[in-house]
């Protein structure tokens, strides 16, 4: 897939918790993807969800085409659109606060730390 990954195997279970940590402290971009699966049903179906969600706040400059980030075309934001994400984000779900300030934690009995 490309990017930062723990390499998820597909006969394993992780928790919500722990896919989050690993999205928000690794940026494991197959966690981004199988939770995108899980939540809408495929990639496909949560990127348009990303994109309606765009609109309603107000993120003109923004066309999602992937729920990872890596690039392709047409995947563009601007940095104010970004802002009214971020300040959805933390008013909306807080706790996410819980995830993005972990320097160092452990998954899988290994290691992970913030870059």
């Amino acid at each position: 897939m490309g990017g930062s990954q723990i390499w998820l195997d597909p006969r394993e279970t992780l928790s919500v918790d722990e896919m989050l940590k690993a999205i928000c402290v690794n940026s494991a971009n197959d966690c981004v993807v199988a939770m995108a699966e899980y939540i809408a049903g495929s990639e496909e179906a949560f990127v348009q969800m990303m994109n309606d969600k765009a609109k309603e706040l107000g993120m003109n400059d923004t066309t999602f085409k992937n729920c990872h980030g890596l690039d392709e075309d047409g995947h563009v934001t601007s940095s104010y659109d970004i802002a009214l994400m971020s300040r959805e984000l933390l008013n909306n779900h807080p706790t996410i606060t819980n995830y993005t300030t972990i320097w160092m934690d452990t998954l899988r009995d290994r290691k992970v730390a913030t870059i």
